[in-house]
């Protein structure tokens, strides 16, 4: 949010990185590519060697906890990174890849360690719930964040730096002071979850299925690509955009309106949860996943036109008078994105969960952050590379922080590719053949959920053998007929959803951290 500024020099013009704006910008794209490809090695270590909880320690504590550090002290001169100049190739070492490789594996275990904490099948409702609410507390800390960073940046970038560092560190403490309560999941080798199989009267060919149902998620995953394009022009571009507009009451900049997205993902996601799909289940609708991709491109669509409002109102406005246009401009943009993600992102997480077999989960989550974070920035860093004469003022410069340089550059012509991209997101979502094949990866996702769901009947109380008494029926504590009965609700929103079912939390190929 604020890293294109800090080395282009806008906070402190005596000790920076001298970038230019392009420059500045595809090296911050660079970094969360990297973040978002590195999930892949985080999912290979939670799903066959370390487990969530210790794969979790390993990139907070040996990678992120440290790269944090050395972005810290790159802000001052010092003994430990020189004291004559800006040490360029430190600075780099901590943004493309400590910090990425820190940030990439804890992204690829954090939400599947949480919506592991819920049964698979007995509390999908909930796990569908807790995207929801896992996305917006994300965005709590955004919040936090874009408010405190940017405004403790213009006085101390070396303070504002700082904080990240002591609040993660905080957060790792609280993380292991925890560790007895959580439900793990055990990694099993491949020798070990074909002899599970087998002992739960699960073909041995299965793994064969495992493998298709993997390609399914992932071709799922690629089809928010298009929208995270867009997203991934919050850091880089809208801030290309902000910095040549004239800041409201003199210190509200363009990182600061960064924290329009995460509310905007904050108010969305309460309303859509708390209204929208309690809503749709009561009539027993369930909105498909391609509507949702649908709507959250369009949501992206919206953001980049608006963008281009703001490029006609600055060029207008220096044609006209010589000075620049308010920056609270650029606020719908940043309040699109984040609606948007809420629909995009938020359901493809769900959707990498669910859908995934049960010993690739973390792997799944790791290519859709892929497809969230990496796929966009690199092809956003192809497109800065092909579309840098836009990005040029008339004599060449790719240092357009003042407003006559960027009257002179043609970003305008980025914002239109850009929307045709998003635009191109929303059309292939609503084509029906694409919203029947994602209903089928569902199905068969939902299919393979029955069948995995462990025999054991849950610990009985009094008063539930009573009800199963007078109801004269075993099926209340028998989880096979409660998982079929709820196969209704997982594919169409139809049928019971099950809340609470404590005693049937830790399934099979799980244990109690002791």
């Amino acid at each position: 949010m604020t890293q294109t500024n800090y080395l282009t020099g806008s906070y402190d013009e005596n000790w920076n990185a001298d970038m230019s704006s392009m420059e500045a910008a595809s090296l911050v794209s660079l970094s969360t590519a990297v973040a978002y490809t590195v999930p892949f090695v985080g999912g290979l270590l939670a799903d066959s060697y370390l487990g969530d909880y210790k794969t979790i320690l390993l990139g907070t504590v040996v990678f992120y906890l440290p790269g944090l550090f050395l972005i810290a002290s790159s802000t001052t001169p010092n003994w430990w990174l020189g004291k004559e100049e800006f040490n360029v190739k430190a600075y780099k070492v901590s943004l493309l890849f400590f910090w990425p490789i820190g940030t990439g594996i804890v992204k690829s275990v954090v939400n599947v360690f949480g919506a592991r904490q819920y049964h698979p099948v007995l509390q999908r409702s909930m796990i569908e719930s807790f995207y929801v609410r896992f996305y917006m507390v994300i965005n709590v800390g955004a919040v936090a964040g874009c408010i405190v960073i940017p405004v403790v940046a213009r006085s101390s970038i070396t303070v504002a730096y700082t904080i990240p560092f002591v609040l993660l560190l905080v957060a790792v403490s609280f993380f292991i002071f925890g560790s007895n309560r959580y439900v793990n999941v055990v990694p099993q080798s491949g020798d070990e979850a074909s002899d599970l199989q087998v002992s739960r009267g699960i073909p041995e060919d299965l793994n064969e299925k495992d493998k298709a149902s993997f390609i399914d998620v992932a071709k799922v995953c690629m089809l928010i690509v298009p929208f995270n394009i867009a997203y991934s022009q919050c850091p880089t571009t809208f801030m290309v955009q902000g910095a040549v507009m004239k800041p409201y009451l003199g210190f509200i900049e363009a990182p600061n309106l960064d924290i329009l997205d995460a509310v905007s993902v904050l108010v969305s996601g309460y309303v859509v949860s708390t209204y929208v799909y309690p809503y749709l289940a009561r009539r027993n609708i369930k909105l498909a996943t391609g509507i949702k991709f649908a709507l959250g491109s369009a949501l992206g669509a919206l953001a980049i036109l608006w963008s281009l409002l703001v490029e006609q109102m600055i060029h207008s406005e220096y044609a006209r008078s010589g000075d620049r246009i308010n920056v609270l401009w650029q606020a719908p943009s940043y309040i699109l994105i984040g609606a948007g993600e809420i629909f995009s992102i938020s359901t493809a997480y769900e959707v990498a969960f669910t859908a995934s077999p049960p010993n690739k989960k973390a792997f799944a989550c790791a290519f859709n952050l892929f497809c969230i974070g990496g796929i966009p920035n690199i092809l956003s860093l192809g497109l800065y590379r092909l579309c840098e004469q836009w990005f040029q003022n008339s004599s060449g410069s790719g240092n357009i922080r003042m407003v006559k340089d960027y009257a002179e550059a043609h970003v305008v012509n980025y914002f239109v590719v850009l929307l045709g991209i998003v635009v191109f997101g929303v059309g292939v979502n609503l084509l029906p053949s694409v919203g029947s094949w994602i209903a089928s990866v569902e199905r068969r996702a939902a299919e393979a959920s029955v069948a995995n769901t462990p025999k054991p009947t849950p610990k009985s109380t009094p008063k539930m053998r009573q009800q199963s008494k007078n109801s004269g029926s075993a099926k209340e504590t028998d989880p096979l007929l409660f998982a079929k009965s709820h196969k209704k609700y997982l594919e169409q929103g139809k049928g019971p959803q099950i809340y609470r079912m404590n005693t049937m939390k830790a399934a099979v190929g799980r244990s109690r951290k002791k």
